[in-house]
């Protein structure tokens, strides 16, 4: 079970192109294989992602997580020393109040509490699933009037009801916090429930006594339901207990019944077992992740793991979590800890509890606003530039990495009650970068500037390439105490030990504003505006590699949009996080990052090795992006296969883990152009209503273009390419020297070093991958004009009238039919007409 925390009203549900939070059946979520093997749910199962997620947390958790720091909990410290001091007041008085009641009964005066009341603009815990006690919280109907009592009376009044409802949360977690053993899990809701109740009420006394200037945000306090699976969710897990992120001029709200992740601040996983932490730890990562998913304001997440009497707080960030050592809870030392925490959660800045303060919402004009930094101003006053949006192509889906999110926006405010029409694509992303942006040679937005005028001079309008184009961008800053703070991993985890612990994983916060408006590429509607898009990412690609000597190295599904002109459907290619500039001397070798969506990545990639990465990776990828929209099935007049489908085929293999298995899958899927065609396109969907797949054109054409594309990469033929570049596996050389080799380099080599005669027994080998490095230039030239060809062929067949299909065939005799009927009908009537005149005369 768990429990998490919710941010409130200022987070609404989200806006996305298509179905709320949930991305395509179709559509591979991106993993960011720098954090180690992070799986792709494309076509899955709801089973089949439950246990490949399960599975891809426990080895997150085993590779990221860092225990026993509690140099984590100074992160939420109020700034301020003002908040400092109302931040100790405020744990001195709930502390001495509670270790004074928390003595039993018997020793201490007996006090009948009355209900709790309802906190201010805030939830109260339901009823409690204690055996001990069912404590429901809201205004006692003893409360509600104060009659004709003065000031003072009714102040005297208030602190007594406080002081009741203060003692009622106290019974209710009494047992728990003297150390009696839990049965079930269940039994810790409502002792959690109660504590963080009780802080939540001494929170908002000290907020009534000195108001808004003692510095107090917010109130956490505990949602409505518990044990529910919320709204947003993308399985089937559920939540326990909620709490909730108030401000206090929120109303309190009418009861809800699954409170969804978008108004979540943390998560809480709990065991009945004290110390059973390990298996705590995953399935909070799994409960994390989908924060990520459904916040578009989230920088950071915190957690928390109840075992028992033992509760861990943790930090959660790009490329590790940071848990705290265990806070005893039957000792007043870790009761202190635990009102601490909960306290500074009440007082601290917004950015210190993981919200991005660049992004709100506007409620009145139901949309975010966004600020989009200029690295190119000098001038604090227009160093950013404000944005509004409420569509959303690309959410942060994963526990670790780059947490990419891309938001369909203006920068025109619109007006209340009005529609919002974007204009704009703004890509927002934590990127590995230099603490110097001068030093920075991976920084997307110089390659993009670069790409905007380099092909901006060399690109006619007659080359018809489609390449992205920057608006403006650079790194995220927001303003504090009236000095502008760059966001960055140094910031966020200021005040801890971890600031600059490991520079090599320093990030920053990057947002980037692109003029093109596109569309992901499940809303293609044909195979032949498919392979236009694919063609056009190529093609661009090629003219950013020639002009701007940047390689992507990263083709996916999630890099590419589809951008419609004049109706037809073109290609964009976008996402250069990942890409290098190759005209850079570089000093150091390039970031042991593997990066990619399982299913693209080519077999180099996945192995790690140290063959040089090049253009022909990124077309491997490409090979295996339309291998896999032809399996599940493109545009509307082909069939679509359910996760269940895919799970039976031989492709499903290239996004199960480990990685051994991918690559040895890929390799035997791609190591003859028969395996490619009885593995995988065999297998290609056809097209509705084909009663003979192998009589599909549309089918046929993807299974033409997979099998030249692949007879380029692994088995070219071309001058100057020899049998040593050919295939998906290593080549041995026997000790016999091969016919086919001639005065090959490789064996004279081996011969003139003595390999062949003093190891007889062992062959020499060769990487065809590491030799095809050594041709790249021959093999891409005959990937330019395949690609140039195929482009042609399918703008042609986009632009011609398309045949109707055998479903719009159907409907159209059906609407003849029913004229027919319709004009029978109005000549029986006219008949009746005539005989009726007849009558008449």
């Amino acid at each position: 079970m768990f429990i998490a925390c919710c941010i409130g009203p200022d987070t609404p549900p989200n806006k996305s192109t298509g179905d709320s939070n949930k991305r395509p059946d179709n559509t591979p979520s991106k993993p960011r294989l720098g954090h180690s093997g992070a799986v792709s749910h494309a076509a899955s199962s709801m089973k089949t992602i439950g246990e490949e997620r399960r599975n891809e947390m426990v080895d997150l958790y085993g590779k990221h997580h860092v225990h026993d720091n509690d140099s984590i909990l100074n992160l939420t410290e109020p700034l301020k020393l003002t908040q400092q001091g109302t931040a100790l007041t405020i744990a001195d008085e709930a502390v001495n109040f509670l270790e004074a009641y928390l003595r039993p009964k018997s020793t201490r005066l007996e006090t009948t509490a009355p209900p709790p009341k309802q906190i201010k603009g805030g939830r109260g815990a339901k009823k409690s699933s204690s055996s001990s006690s069912s404590t429901v919280i809201g205004i006692p109907s003893e409360l509600s009037s104060l009659g004709d009592m003065t000031m003072d009376e009714k102040k005297a009044k208030d602190d007594d009801d406080d002081d009741s409802a203060r003692i009622a949360h106290i019974d209710e977690m009494r047992d728990w916090l003297l150390g009696k053993p839990l049965r079930l899990e269940s039994g810790m809701y409502g002792p959690i429930t109660a504590f963080v109740s009780y802080v939540a009420l001494c929170v908002q006394a000290q907020r009534d006594k000195a108001g808004s200037t003692a510095g107090i945000r917010r109130l956490i306090c505990p949602a409505d339901k518990a044990d529910y699976q919320p709204d947003d969710s993308d399985d089937k897990t559920r939540i326990d207990i909620g709490l909730c992120s108030m401000d206090f001029d929120d109303p309190a709200p009418t009861a809800s019944t699954r409170t969804p992740y978008h108004k979540l601040l943390a998560v809480v996983e709990a065991k009945v077992r004290s110390g059973n932490f390990k298996e705590a730890w995953p399935q909070l990562y799994g409960y994390t992740r989908q924060l990520y998913q459904a916040q578009h304001n989230l920088r950071s997440a915190w957690g928390f793991a109840i075992c028992g009497h033992e509760i861990c707080v943790c930090h959660f960030g790009n490329d590790m979590a940071v848990s705290s050592k265990p806070m005893n809870i039957t000792t007043p030392k870790g009761r202190r800890s635990f009102i601490e925490l909960l306290v500074n959660w009440s007082i601290c800045e917004d950015f210190q509890i993981g919200r991005d303060p660049t992004i709100g919402y506007l409620p009145d004009l139901d949309c975010w606003q966004i600020e989009c930094p200029d690295d190119t101003a000098r001038d604090i006053d227009v160093e950013s530039r404000r944005y509004y949006f409420n569509e959303v192509v690309c959410h942060a889906d994963h526990l670790f990495g780059r947490h990419t999110r891309c938001f369909l926006a203006t920068d025109t405010k619109p007006a209340v009650g009005s529609s919002l029409v974007p204009t704009v694509v703004i890509k927002d992303a934590w990127v590995f970068a230099k603490p110097s942006t001068g030093e920075d040679v991976r920084d997307e937005t110089k390659m993009l500037k670069k790409i905007r005028a380099t092909l901006g001079e060399h690109i006619k309008p007659e080359d018809d390439i489609i390449y992205p184009e920057i608006v403006m961008g650079g790194r995220v800053s927001f303003v504090l105490d009236h000095a502008r703070i760059e966001d960055n991993t140094k910031v966020m985890y200021q005040g801890s030990d971890l600031a600059d612990k490991d520079p090599d994983h320093f990030r920053v916060h990057r947002r980037i504003v692109m003029s093109q408006i596109g569309q992901r590429l499940h809303t293609l509607e044909s195979v032949d505006e498919f392979i236009t898009v694919v063609c056009d990412v190529m093609r661009c690609h090629n003219a950013i590699f020639e002009h701007c000597q940047i390689l992507h190295r990263d083709i996916s599904d999630n890099n590419i949009l589809v951008v419609k002109q004049g109706g037809i459907a073109r290609g964009l290619l976008i996402d250069f996080d990942c890409a290098i500039d190759m005209s850079i001397e570089r000093t150091e070798p390039p970031r042991p990052e593997m990066t990619g969506t399982l299913p693209f990545m080519s077999i180099n990639n996945l192995s790690e090795s140290n063959v040089k990465r090049t253009v022909l990776d990124d077309y491997e990828s490409m090979l295996y992006l339309v291998c896999w929209s032809a399996t599940l099935g493109i545009g509307s007049s082909q069939h679509h296969r359910e996760g269940k489908d895919l799970e039976k085929l031989p492709i499903a293999r290239w996004r199960k883990l480990p990685i051994g298995a991918i690559i040895e899958a890929k390799s035997t899927h791609l190591g003859t152009e028969n395996s490619l065609n009885t593995n995988i396109a065999a297998y290609f969907s056809s097209a509705k209503g084909s009663n003979d797949a192998n009589d599909d054109p549309d089918r046929n054409m993807l299974t033409s273009f997979v099998t030249i594309l692949r007879n380029i990469l692994f088995d070219n033929t071309s001058e100057g390419v020899g049998p040593e570049c050919r295939g998906t596996s290593d080549i041995e050389l026997p000790r016999v020297r091969p016919s086919w080799l001639g005065t090959g380099a490789e064996f004279l080599s081996a011969l003139d070093q003595g390999a062949l005669s003093s190891a007889r027994d062992k062959p020499v080998v060769i990487n065809p991958f590491e030799k095809r490095v050594e041709k790249c230039d021959i093999i891409v030239k005959d990937l330019h004009v395949f690609i140039g060809g195929f482009w042609k062929f399918a703008m042609k067949r986009q632009s011609q009238p398309k045949p109707a299909s055998q479903e719009q065939v159907e409907m159209a005799a059906d609407d003849d039919e029913g004229k027919d009927e319709d004009k029978d009908d109005a000549v029986e009537d006219d008949d009746d007409g005539d005989d009726d005149d007849e009558d008449d005369d």
